[in-house]
């Protein structure tokens, strides 16, 4: 039976352009950065302190912020093209997304600390609080939920000036809505700005004159996620106080 082209899966042209740049991109920098690393393991102790060290060491850490762009602009690239045919919905623990997303959050930088009920890692540096019922559950895809959460996560560590940086990843009910929210003590939003922050390559910057690392494509993908799901995102913000992003999802 001949393919019928008018239902093919439309692909976004910005999208194509993007999963392109990033493959493009991932393979030689993925031998720059594996090179480095192994120079840098075969310094003599008497080495490390030498410019050529210390410049291998910069390289090093700089490429590996690369590869977290290149892999986020991967990710942003994927997630463009599902359908809702696509995703697969479970009954996922709340609970467990919350921690696994924190977690992650933690691994990227260990001076996060996360508190809940059951563990709590101390460390100096910003916290993030888990509060959520341990039978708490939403119907969704749970790697995309993941993402989403991550995502907002990062925003809520990259968009704060405090010394003492403080994140709560709460769940709630209201009424025909399971509700996963992220609150924050950052550096706010400006009501002008929030309808614009979900647009790609879009960031709120006062704060930073355009020193946050990023594309400005995270809270375009948690959107994307948000509708494939059938789920709405809101936005709770006072500049220079903090903000609150919730995830609506329906109830199954």
């Amino acid at each position: 039976m001949p393919k019928d082209l008018n239902k093919e899966k439309k692909v976004d042209p910005a999208s194509r352009v993007l999963s392109l740049v990033s493959h493009k991109l991932k393979t030689p920098l993925s031998i720059i950065n594996g090179y480095t690393e192994a120079i840098l393991s075969q310094l003599k102790p008497e080495e490390k302190e030498t410019f050529n060290a210390k410049a291998l060491g910069d390289i090093s850490k700089q490429g590996e912020k690369l590869a977290i762009l290149i892999d986020k602009l991967v990710r942003f690239s994927s997630v463009s093209n599902l359908t809702q045919e696509d995703i697969k919905k479970q009954e996922v623990n709340v609970k467990g997304l919350f921690s696994s997303a924190a977690a992650a959050c933690v691994l990227r930088d260990d001076s996060l600390s996360i508190m809940s009920s059951d563990a709590t890692i101390r460390r100096q540096g910003p916290s993030i609080d888990i509060k959520c019922p341990p039978e708490a559950t939403i119907y969704a895809d749970k790697a995309l939920v993941s993402i989403a959460l991550e995502e907002l996560l990062d925003n809520s560590i990259k968009f704060n000036n405090n010394t003492i940086k403080k994140i709560k990843l709460f769940y709630y009910e209201e009424d025909d809505k399971n509700i996963l929210a992220v609150a924050d003590n950052g550096v706010g939003i400006k009501e002008e700005d929030i309808s614009l922050i979900f647009e790609k390559f879009y960031q709120v910057d006062d704060f930073f004159t355009g020193q946050i690392e990023g594309w400005g494509l995270g809270l375009a993908l948690v959107k994307m996620i948000m509708n494939i799901h059938e789920g709405t995102i809101s936005v709770r913000s006072q500049y220079g106080i903090g903000t609150i992003i919730s995830l609506r999802f329906p109830k199954q």
